[in-house]
């Protein structure tokens, strides 16, 4: 869009490294390209090497440059990619002297946020491309790669020529009232709602995984004290992240790491010992935020000493415990074994190991990486994951679509043409056809500088 000011910023991480990638976009790209290389025959996304000289003339770095004419760009303006020598004070002094040259500093997001508004891409991608930025592990990456590759735009797409489809019947008794034209089957109109309805709730179903995807899935360890928690902390992460002792309630506080496990990144996190004896407030303390961690959990690692009697369970905890959220990992099986674990919550998946095992940290990894499947804790990589934002917009399509099937055929059409507009609405909202700065603000300030 001609009216933006030409922008520039790094592209890559702050901080001294063998490279470093500087991005100008905007009209003034390829007249700084130019003068700053001496280069006035400039070829399309052709790779040159030259001296860049400041306004003063100046040799600031030999570096590495190609120019993107529009529209063929990735933000579809004149964009310029400069790749120079990694160090912070070279990259600081090309950037000063291309703000003297009258360029702009970029925002988080503006590069993309320009690619989305010269229509380069629609806002599900824009935000795809954030998410793997920030992918912490393959399935996340596989999930935002899904978003990037369009998928979610072409569901969108072929809903909207659905409603469309529905739109015009309705507009055609409206136009057309006074002629022999059709009346609308309320049944079979029904009917082809409630199909385009099944497909909207199975895409907005896959939200309630967004976070398990993109944040981690939330692991909680809990037990009695000296069940072996901090030991099985330690085991997974790879290191002595917990303190472990044979005194009962050393563990106060929750401690948390990521860790992958298979194709997931997990947020695994140490809780205090639940105890009903408790003598110290710090204790009772931690132990109130065991169960607060407890409930907002995804998944549930319970920690039972087998060679010690069973745990008694209060209430509170026994209603979160679900064969569909739990596994119960029976440790000290080294030990002589103090119940009988087929009937201790019969229902729940198990394992049973020795924590002091060498590999007991990767034989555990395999076991949950094998649970999580069976459970669908997230689900395979041919599921579309949607965000939040996506799913309240579907949501409200929905509903708006619902209304429509009520009405048909009790109130005048033009009623059910409102409610298949308003449909439209939302779903177009989706993929940032709308007029709303501040919404496109709020998405790409997540973004970093540079991209």
């Amino acid at each position: 869009m001609n009216d933006f000011s030409t922008i520039a910023a790094l592209a890559t991480p702050v901080g001294s490294s063998a490279l470093a990638l500087i991005r100008v976009s905007g009209n003034l790209a390829v007249r700084i390209a130019e003068l700053a290389f001496e280069n006035h025959k400039i070829v399309p996304r052709k790779a040159y090497l030259g001296a860049y000289k400041s306004c003063e003339g100046k040799i600031l770095d030999e570096c590495v440059w190609t120019m993107f004419p529009k529209p063929g760009s990735y933000t579809g303006e004149d964009l310029l990619e400069i790749s120079c020598h990694g160090n912070p004070f070279i990259v600081n002094r090309i950037l000063e002297d291309l703000f003297r040259r009258g360029c702009n500093p970029a925002l988080p997001g503006e590069f993309t946020k320009r690619a989305f508004l010269n229509g380069k891409m629609d806002l599900t991608q824009a935000e795809a491309v954030a998410e793997i930025i920030s992918a912490r592990s393959e399935r996340a990456f596989d999930a935002a790669r899904k978003l990037l590759s369009g998928e979610l735009g072409k569901r969108i797409f072929s809903w909207n020529e659905e409603i469309l489809m529905l739109l015009a019947e309705t507009e055609t008794q409206i136009d057309f009232s006074e002629e022999e034209v059709p009346e609308i089957d309320p049944e079979y109109f029904k009917k082809r709602v409630g199909e385009l309805i099944l497909s909207l709730r199975e895409t907005k179903a896959s939200a309630q995984y967004s976070s398990r995807v993109y944040e981690g899935i939330n692991v909680v360890i809990f037990g009695a004290p000296n069940a072996g928690k901090s030991s099985l902390m330690n085991a997974l992460v790879g290191n002595n992240r917990a303190l472990v002792s044979d005194e009962a309630g050393t563990t106060r506080d929750f401690i948390s790491e990521n860790i992958l496990i298979g194709e997931n990144c997990i947020r695994i996190v140490d809780t205090a010992g639940i105890r009903d004896d408790a003598v110290s407030k710090v204790e009772k303390s931690g132990i109130e935020k065991t169960l607060d961690c407890i409930s907002g959990a995804d998944f549930l690692l319970f920690v039972v000493d087998a060679s010690s009697p069973p745990p008694l369970l209060s209430k509170e905890i026994l209603e979160q415990i679900k064969p569909d959220n739990t596994c119960i990992l029976f440790n000290k099986a080294d030990k002589p074994q103090a119940f009988d674990k087929n009937v201790f919550l019969p229902e729940i998946d198990n394992i049973s190991i020795s924590l002091l095992e060498k590999d007991s940290g990767g034989i555990i990894k395999d076991f949950l990486a094998k649970i999580f499947r069976k459970k669908n804790i997230v689900p395979d990589g041919n599921v579309l994951i949607v965000s939040t934002r996506h799913a309240e917009a579907i949501n409200r399509a929905e509903n708006q679509l619902r209304e429509a099937s009520e009405i048909i055929g009790n109130l005048p059409v033009e009623f059910v043409s409102a409610k298949l507009r308003a449909a439209l609405e939302e779903l177009s909202e989706i993929l940032g056809q709308f007029d709303n700065e501040k919404v496109l603000d709020k998405i790409f300030s997540s973004f970093c500088i540079g991209k």
